[in-house]
């Protein structure tokens, strides 16, 4: 019984060994924390990508002076296919709003669609879309007969690794207001 406790002792007091166990145990580690690391980031940078794009977009639409139509909407879906190297992957709806009623109180305001149009796979806004919570939030104060325009893009993000990321749907909104003109208008400027 002395004999095995002291080779217990003299095991745990060894200072020498072999540092390639170490390393081969520690390899798997420290290379999946790097990959890692490069794969959150990824993650991260798409999403700031993301919401650069929009707010080009965005940009974009508020300096309009003339009305839009399908090719310069289809012509903005590719400049936010290029801003996010996602191509025909990326779906752009805008949507013009007015206030109509209680617009000092965002819980019970009443938010007219003016226009909504899309590319790719975003559907159309309506009045009653508007109508509960949903995109009623991401828009800031108004007053009554304001008009903004709020323009989404969305596409799916696949991971560069498998490192517990999964495919997700990144989408971003960006509110804004016409610089140059009271209104956006789409193909006419007759309402």
């Amino acid at each position: 019984m002395i004999t095995l406790k002291g080779s217990i002792r003299s095991f745990f007091r060894k200072e020498d060994g072999s540092q390639s166990i170490a390393f081969v145990l520690m390899v798997p580690l420290l290379v999946w924390s790097i990959l890692s690391m490069l794969a959150f980031t990824e993650a991260f940078r798409i999403r700031g990508v993301a919401v650069d794009a929009t707010s080009v977009i965005a940009d974009t639409i508020s300096r309009q002076t003339t009305p839009i139509d399908d090719d310069y909407l289809q012509g903005l879906q590719a400049v936010a296919g290029q801003l996010t190297r996602y191509g025909d992957g990326v779906s752009l709806r805008i949507t013009q709003l007015r206030c109509v009623k209680d617009c000092d109180q965002p819980a019970n305001r009443v938010l007219n669609v003016v226009f909504s149009e899309e590319k790719g796979t975003l559907s159309r806004l309506t009045d009653s879309d508007f109508e509960s919570g949903k995109y009623r939030d991401r828009l800031p104060a108004l007053l009554e007969g304001d008009r903004v325009i709020l323009v989404e893009t969305s596409f799916t993000h696949k991971p560069i690794l498998n490192v517990g990321l999964k495919e997700a749907q990144v989408e971003m909104s960006q509110t804004t207001r016409m610089r140059f003109a009271p209104q956006l208008c789409w193909e006419d400027c007759t309402s």
